[in-house]
């Protein structure tokens, strides 16, 4: 809660070590869970007694730390054991962002994959999760179309098999079909 609003980020902790909102899968409509859960954030967030939320960001966690090589487990420093490793990424509105963390000018943000420039802009735009407050709403508005035109195909009977590849990824590296 800051002044009269009251701030949503949703939260999505995963087992998977790094999970993070890769812009490109969500363009193509291959990774909406996320922000679809911001959307109905945005829709309908709001507590039991009525009062809206805005949201503000939606965020993988990894619950799984990273491995870290030591000579012998007597020798691992447990006060450092997964120190970083639950670092959350995702889309961050970059207004909001003192908020969530007082990111001083000129320097990157100790908990979020965010930096400000010393001007107060956003440095690095193209690896930070955060967005200024258009393009936010822009990625918000384009996964809303994205979820209503594959919703509409599924209505219409396209339930084919698809299978897809970004890059060198592609699920059917898994898939028993």
């Amino acid at each position: 809660e800051v002044a009269d609003e009251l701030l949503g980020v949703v939260v999505d902790y995963k087992r998977t070590r790094d999970k993070r909102l890769d812009v490109s899968m969500v363009y193509h409509g291959l990774s909406l869970q996320l922000l679809g859960y911001l959307i109905a954030l945005a829709q309908r967030g709001e507590t039991l007694t009525g009062r809206k939320m805005r949201p503000i960001g939606a965020l993988y966690v990894s619950s799984m730390m990273k491995y870290e090589l030591v000579e012998h487990p007597s020798k691992a420093k447990v006060s450092e054991a997964g120190a970083g490793t639950f670092r959350p990424r995702g889309l961050l509105r970059q207004d909001d962002l003192p908020v969530l963390d007082d990111v001083p000018h000129g320097s990157p943000s100790p908990v979020y994959n965010v930096a400000i420039k010393k001007d107060g802009d956003l440095a690095y735009a193209d690896r930070s999760d955060a967005a200024g407050s258009a393009n936010f709403s822009d990625m918000l508005a384009h996964v809303k179309g994205k979820v209503g035109e594959l919703a509409d195909r599924i209505l219409d009977g396209a339930v084919e098999v698809n299978p897809y590849r970004l890059g060198t990824y592609s699920p059917c590296s898994w898939c028993p079909m």
